[in-house]
């Protein structure tokens, strides 16, 4: 019972690969293996199809990106056209159950023809295009192609041979109109229709590479798209971070110019009239203050009121200046890093964007550089705005020991004018006030000499800094510059000879 069981099992497999469905090959009379055919070049179609699958989506505005997807992306519609077309024509041709047969094998051969023409072309220049990039694209296309044009020479010769032995058989069956079961036998070997189904499913497991080479190449761009999308937000970012520190940096200034003005006012003294307030009755009495000494002591007071004032509010002006020309330094910071990080930028998105063999690796390896660089640069700024920081408040120190010496000025004034009232007569009094007259003229004047330079000092200083930190800035986005074109020579060092370790 075992026995018969296999022999049934074995019996019903030998039936189930000899029932094959008719016609097949152009003749009216089952071939064996008619059905994997037509099932091998519907998974051709399936491979073919897949092949030209791939698409990515782009929003970067980098063109290179635009144009290579493009090109990859043609080039995958030619070969899901070609390819489909070829597999819809074997099926075609597996399924015919009449001639000519001559024509209907031609029908699969031409379809064979063009696509070996359109590996061997360049695809209405979208290989060219893809080449620009460097030849690592262009050489796995050249290798998936010869594989298939490989495949396809062999296809056309067991299609040829196949068509021989058909055409033997049709031949053998004479007037009739359908070919026996016993002259296909004998006529057609199943190693014919074998070695095309053969070569039909090579050429379907062909297909793949080219998915590969065409999938992996946008993946790439896709990575460059999102690099440099996210580039843009770090240059952004960064951006936002300079303006946060040069805010803080005017804030700075605007309080510098304040407290400039306080140190000014607390160090100059009392005013004249503070001073000679608790005198004023005793010298109105003598006649010589008011003819002699009541001028040259009020334009001491008012160099030391009005003319203080004058003066603070020319500091204030240096200090808006100096604020307002920080902010010409960099009038596009954006575009000053772009520029700056441009030749990186390029360098590693190419390396990436031509799919060399080390092309992860050195995207991996030197983009985040480019992103920590402008991170660098920002801090770098940073340095250069605290280093004008401190030199700003340093300055205090000069305007407090001005404003020392501009109150000694006044500070022996009620001394001298007690010692004038403190004379034994009214005629002595008088000549001792007369005789501070001139020298008082000319304290008052010296006052007014010492808040102008006060003034033009100020306002030297704060063109200094401003130049300092220009100097300061543009310098270190010009090193900035020099570490980004290394990054640019390494990453092109690393696309040619690969990981370095030690090195």
């Amino acid at each position: 019972m075992k026995a018969f069981c296999f022999t049934l099992t074995i019996l019903c497999a030998v039936q189930s690969i000899l029932a094959y469905p008719r016609p097949d090959f152009a003749i009216s009379g089952t071939i064996s293996g008619t059905d994997k055919v037509i099932s091998a070049a519907g998974n051709l179609n399936a491979a073919a199809t897949a092949a030209g699958s791939g698409t990515v989506e782009l929003t970067s505005g980098y063109n290179t990106l635009t144009t290579v997807s493009n090109a990859l992306q043609a080039i995958g519609d030619a070969i899901v056209d070609a390819g489909t077309q070829l597999g819809s024509a074997l099926n075609n041709l597996a399924s015919a159950n009449s001639g000519p047969i001559a024509m209907a094998f031609s029908g699969a051969t031409e379809e064979i023809d063009d696509l070996t023409d359109l590996l061997n072309s360049n695809f209405d220049g979208n290989l060219d295009t893809v080449d620009e990039t460097g030849t690592y694209i262009t050489t796995q296309f050249a290798d998936a192609f010869d594989v298939i044009k490989t495949t396809l020479g062999r296809l056309a010769g067991a299609l040829n041979a196949l068509q021989t032995k058909v055409e033997a058989a049709r031949n053998a069956a004479g007037s009739s109109p359908s070919v026996s079961a016993a002259i296909i036998r004998s006529r057609i070997p199943a190693k014919y229709v074998n070695d095309v189904l053969a070569e039909v499913r090579n050429l379907a497991g062909n297909m793949p590479l080219v998915k590969f080479v065409i999938d992996s190449s946008l993946q790439n761009l896709d990575m460059v798209d999102t690099f440099i999308l996210e580039l843009e937000e770090e240059v952004n970012d960064n951006v936002e971070r300079y303006g946060t520190s040069n805010d803080a940096f005017q804030e700075i200034l605007s309080d510098e110019a304040g407290n400039y003005a306080d140190i000014l006012i607390d160090g100059v003294g009392d005013s004249v009239s503070s001073i000679i307030f608790p005198l004023y009755a005793d010298l109105t009495e003598i006649s010589e203050y008011p003819s002699d000494l009541s001028g040259p002591l009020g334009a001491l007071g008012a160099a030391l009121t009005s003319s203080l004032a004058d003066i603070n509010d020319a500091i204030a002006g240096s200090f808006t200046t100096y604020s307002d020309n920080v902010d010409t330094i960099f009038g596009d910071l954006a575009g000053s890093l772009g520029s700056a990080f441009c030749s990186p930028i390029e360098a590693v998105s190419e390396v990436q964007i031509a799919n060399g063999p080390y092309a992860d690796f050195c995207f991996a390896k030197h983009s985040p550089r480019v992103f920590a660089q402008i991170s660098i640069a920002i801090d770098s700024f940073d340095v250069c705005f605290e280093k004008e920081v401190g030199r700003v408040i340093n300055y205090e120190i000069v305007i407090a020991y001005i404003s020392e010496q501009i109150s000694y000025n006044t500070e022996d004034l009620q001394d001298n004018l007690n010692l004038c009232l403190a004379m034994p007569t009214a005629a002595t009094k008088g000549v001792c006030l007369a005789t501070l007259a001139p020298y008082y003229a000319a304290i008052a004047a010296q006052v007014e000499a010492h808040l102008d330079s006060v003034a033009d000092l100020v306002d030297a200083e704060t063109r200094a800094s401003y130049n300092r930190l220009g100097a300061c800035l543009i310098t270190s986005l010009s090193a900035t510059s020099l570490i980004a074109d290394e990054i640019a020579t390494d990453a092109n060092d690393c696309e040619d000879n690969g990981p370095q370790a030690g090195s």
